[in-house]
């Protein structure tokens, strides 16, 4: 026997009647929209050597055995032959945040480059970390912890909390010649209109504009306290805009849905299940839909007739193909 459905359009109408009730847009503060251009995070990486591990280090390592000699060189030592199943060589990475000083303490990561069957119970040694310039930012040293986390353990890589120390400051110039730029993270017209829009009430003796090159402009020629300036322009709320789209997790089965979401007239038919979405001129009323549904209705409504997991995720890319889905459809 076939199951059948019917959607009315608000899996489109209600986008109409109650879409900001269901999937309205929000007002969010400027500085959780954009950051400011000059303000960005920088990478880090560099080579060290992990020692007092239990016979699970490298085995025979050419590489790990000149890094040994050599660190034990600037000791005063002299070491011919080593051992190195204690030890392991590791690259070493960070992200480092766009404000730092001098002094400041962050987590690294640690991981084995080696042969190395595990990381755990060792010590970093000092290590130096570059930029892509070549300079050295941080200096990172400690004792390594290695996650166990739900899955299986990952052995080989692990972090060093608090173990990188800031050696050279980073400043950031976000003002250049009075001009200032925001970068919207993710970028969007309405809501950099929006932006301006809220700027300019705010402030109507800024020149605000939004350039070529996809940022937003701030000319604060001839306004002194700047840094007052700044903090209220992030603490303006505006309404952001939200792209339809749909995020379907095939490994988990997991269905998330975002922005204004749109159904258009389509007929699809699975097995034994048949899906009917019509237009909401010409039904106006459903026993399985309630009013106000939305593309979480749709999901719902399918797992409550007995559509499998992998019967809506094939419906939902269906949709899509046929152009009756109107949203960016992203599948992982």
């Amino acid at each position: 026997m076939i199951k059948k459905i019917k959607l009315f359009l608000v899996v489109i109408s209600i986008i109409t009647s109650s879409s900001i009730m269901t999937y309205g847009e929000v007002n969010v503060k400027i500085k959780d929209l954009c950051y400011f251009d000059g303000m960005k995070e920088n990478q880090l990486f560099g080579y060290g050597i992990v020692v007092g591990l239990q016979g699970t280090g490298d085995k025979n390592s050419p590489l790990l055995n000149s890094s040994l000699k050599n660190v034990l060189k600037t000791l005063g030592l002299d070491a011919n032959k080593l051992k190195t199943k204690n030890s392991a060589a590791v690259i070493i990475t960070v992200k480092l945040p766009s404000v730092v000083r001098v002094g400041d303490k962050l987590d690294v990561r640690v991981s084995s480059i080696g042969d190395a069957k595990s990381l755990v119970g060792g010590v970093l040694i000092q290590s130096p970390l570059r930029g892509a310039d070549g300079k050295t930012y941080l200096v990172a040293q400690g004792p390594l912890s290695v996650s166990k986390g739900s899955g299986k353990q990952i052995k080989t890589v692990a972090v060093v909390s608090n173990g990188g120390i800031i050696e050279r400051g980073i400043s950031q110039q976000i003002i250049k010649n009075n001009i200032m730029s925001m970068v919207l993270r993710n970028w969007d017209f309405t809501t950099a209109y929006a932006i301006q829009k809220a700027v300019n009430e705010k402030y109507p003796n800024i020149e605000i504009k939004i350039q070529e090159n996809g940022k937003i402009e701030l000319n604060l020629k001839n306004n002194k306290n700047v840094s007052q300036i700044i903090s209220d322009i992030e603490n303006i709320e505006v309404e952001a805009s939200t792209k339809a789209v749909i995020i379907i997790n095939e490994a988990d089965g997991t269905v998330v849905s975002g922005g204004n979401v749109k159904l258009s007239k389509a007929m699809v038919s699975r097995g034994s299940l048949k899906i009917e979405i019509e237009d909401s001129d010409k039904i106006h009323y459903s026993s399985a839909i309630k009013d106000g549904a939305t593309i979480s209705d749709f999901v719902e409504t399918m797992n409550a007739i007995g559509a499998k997991t992998e019967d809506i995720i094939a419906i939902l890319k269906a949709l899509k193909s046929s152009g009756a889905l109107h949203a960016e459809l992203v599948v992982r």
